[in-house]
């Protein structure tokens, strides 16, 4: 078992989240992207390095909201100079297609804290390296967040 963190506001269904509200949204969400600093290679998934000028747009009135951009835009959050960007799985709530204002950057990453995310799934970067060894593209992988008493 993996002791996880979610956001400030608890789980809410995919339909109901929203850009900036501090929840994470629950359901079926497949894993087929993972991000980082490293070189790494992950068995038949999307591995892509990160550099100092990748940003993820966070911004609903960007043409690439909810995407990695390869450049700097205005508003949109910086990748390389935070921690839990070292390493992260997209969870592909809000991505094919992105609808703007109804969630983006919700990721599995590395988080060390004791209090919540802003809507991620933090973990400790141990456990996620871990996840990793066992992901397999082949194997079509996939995240299942559902709401309990505990965390909601």
């Amino acid at each position: 078992m993996i002791p996880v963190s979610f956001g400030r506001s608890g789980l809410i269904s995919q339909e109901q989240k929203r850009e900036g509200d501090g929840f994470t949204p629950y359901g079926s969400f497949p894993i087929r992207r993972i991000l980082g600093k490293e070189n790494l290679s992950i068995r038949s998934l999307e591995y892509t390095k990160i550099q100092k000028n990748d940003h993820w747009s966070d911004v609903p009135t960007s043409k690439h909201y909810n995407q990695l951009i390869r450049k700097k835009e205005k508003g949109a959050t910086p990748l390389w100079n935070s921690p839990n960007y070292q390493l992260f799985i997209v969870i592909e709530h809000n991505t094919n297609p992105s609808i703007p204002g109804n969630g983006s950057m919700i990721f599995i990453h590395p988080w060390e804290e004791t209090k919540p995310t802003s809507g991620c799934v933090g973990v400790k970067l141990v456990d996620l390296q871990a996840i990793l060894q066992h992901l397999d593209g082949s194997k079509n992988p996939f995240i299942l967040i559902i709401p309990s008493d505990e965390n909601n």
